[in-house]
């Protein structure tokens, strides 16, 4: 069976670096990926956000040390379900993408992330070559 993802996006905000109770550090970001999509008779732009984990160390320390919001990345990685039950009881799911130790794939496509720009307030642009870009 195969469980595999690859994207290419902007990462939304900073990278956080956390560590679990056992002091093994781990890295959580988001990833932005655009189409475009036609919506009565004219093409829109269409922003997926991706949540992206990993606890590769090696991993982790490129992100801490080069990554940075408006980074453009391309990403291997799994879709991971993990499931909980809230404190009323009900099941809650998050799905993300995990870039596992050893399969996962993390490469910066730019040199220079693209710090004036502003997620939140402008959600799509196109790029001078034509390129879409989710901001």
């Amino acid at each position: 069976m195969i469980n595999k993802v690859t994207l290419v996006g902007r990462v939304g905000v900073e990278p956080e670096i956390k560590s679990t109770t056992n002091g093994l550090e781990f890295c959580n970001f988001s990833l932005a990926t655009n189409k475009k999509i036609k919506k009565n008779e004219q093409w829109e732009d269409k922003t997926t956000w991706h949540k992206v984990t990993t606890f590769d160390p090696n991993l982790v320390k490129t992100l801490q040390s080069y990554v940075k919001k408006g980074s453009m990345l391309y990403v291997e990685g799994e879709i991971d379900v993990s499931e909980w039950t809230d404190k009323d009881g009900n099941k809650r799911y998050n799905t993300s993408i995990m870039l596992p130790r050893v399969t996962g794939v993390l490469r910066m496509l730019d040199s220079k992330p693209k710090s004036d720009t502003s997620v939140a307030s402008t959600p799509s642009r196109s790029d001078d070559d034509g390129a879409d870009i989710p901001f």
